[in-house]
Order: C-alpha cells, then sequence, then structure tokens
C-alpha cells in the first residue's frame, strides 16, 4: 500500500509528519515550564549590590514563606494558566 505513493510524495509526508512532531514537542516542553503566579511580597536586602546571590537568596525564600503561609499560589505548569 505504501509501496504505491510516488517518491516525492512520501519524502512530503516524512517532512511534514517530522516538522509536527517538532513542533509539537516545542508546545509540549514550553507549556510544561513552572510559572509564578501574580504574587505581592515584601523582603527587605541590606547587600548594596542589586542582583547579588545574598538578595536573590532572600527573594528567594521570602516567596517560598509567603507561599507556605498560604498568601501565594505555588508555581503551576504554564497550561494549567491557559484553561482560564
Amino acid at each position: 500500500m505504501i509501496s504505491q505513493i510516488p517518491a516525492d510524495t512520501r519524502r512530503l509526508l516524512l517532512v511534514a509528519c517530522t516538522v509536527t512532531a517538532l513542533v509539537a514537542g516545542a508546545i509540549g516542553a514550553f507549556a510544561a515550564q513552572s510559572v509564578r503566579p501574580d504574587c505581592s511580597y515584601s523582603v527587605l536586602s541590606l547587600t548594596s549590590e542589586p542582583g547579588s546571590a545574598e538578595q536573590e537568596e532572600a527573594i528567594e525564600r521570602a516567596y517560598w514563606q509567603t507561599v507556605a503561609a498560604g498568601n501565594c499560589e505555588p508555581p503551576h505548569a504554564r497550561w494549567q494558566f491557559w484553561r482560564g
């Protein structure tokens, strides 16, 4: 049955299937990324360098403390926000 299909058509079908699989994989990987919902919290950092490792750790620690306190939702997969 497949041998009756011309070679050009088989090649086109193979390329179309490959591209479809790659696009579906890329969309799936993007959809599975973890994102944080909008949340407001305060951080007091006494470092003089913005963006320093200590400041980033303080921000991360404050976020997880806010999540543990129930004031913010934990991160979700990106696709969960697409549902509305």
